[in-house]
């Protein structure tokens, strides 16, 4: 009776115990197929990827996701690196026989963009010789420091226009002074031309961007389906 007993709880142990893996490894292949449709448009970034509560073998079943909440860190994101994002996407429906599409209803999503990054992306765009960078969150501007001792100053406020995130300059100096017009001219004809002619990614439209003590700060969404492709 005591064997028959032990064998009993085991079978029982196994039953329960398949469920429970078959869950693990479910949910497991639905981030897998997640980073693949990310893949071509967030290379190189630390990704983590949060499910809803309804069970990962029914999503992975009907190929429908509630919601899928991305966090990105030192991520690459067109032509911005270093950057981190949170997203978070709802109505999510995998695509495709290999699994790396993926439509979604809705998104939205925050992205930070280091003051360290927003300095490199300058000095490469007008050749600026950027040594320093200082964020001023009450005027909502970003001031870079040129050359040695940071003789030269460029102000730049970023804003958003028909959807997509530019950069304003308020002012640009030499050692306290207005720099001269032709000077300031090429200057803020370089960081105009900085403008990403790309479109974002599943239809976003960036609907904020401010100026905070750690860098630029963006706000995006998209209302609208729209497709993630790994290709």
């Amino acid at each position: 009776m005591r064997r028959r007993t032990l064998t009993a709880l085991a079978c029982v142990g196994v039953l329960v115990a398949l469920p429970a893996g078959g869950e693990l490894v479910a949910r497991a292949e639905l981030q897998h197929r997640i980073r693949s449709a990310m893949a071509s448009r967030v290379p190189d970034g630390d990704l983590e990827i949060g499910l809803s509560s309804r069970p990962a073998l029914l999503q992975l079943a009907d190929r429908r996701l509630p919601f899928v909440e991305v966090d990105g860190a030192h991520a690459r994101i067109g032509r911005i690196p270093d950057a981190s994002f949170h997203a978070r996407l709802e109505g999510v429906r995998l695509t495709g026989g290999g699994g790396d599409r993926a439509e979604v209803t809705s998104a939205r999503v925050t992205v930070l963009v280091p003051s360290s990054t927003v300095a490199g992306l300058a000095g490469d765009s007008g050749g600026l010789p950027v040594t320093g960078v200082r964020t001023d969150p009450d005027r909502d501007t970003l001031t870079l420091l040129i050359g040695q001792g940071g003789l030269g100053s460029v102000t730049v406020r970023p804003g958003t226009v028909g959807g997509r995130v530019g950069m304003t300059v308020t002012s640009v100096e030499i050692m306290g002074r207005p720099a001269p017009d032709a000077m300031a001219r090429r200057i803020r004809d370089a960081v105009a031309q900085r403008a990403d002619p790309e479109e974002y990614p599943l239809g976003l439209r960036a609907t904020s961007a401010r100026v905070e003590a750690d860098g630029i700060h963006v706000r995006l969404k998209t209302d609208g389906p729209a497709t993630a492709s790994a290709g």
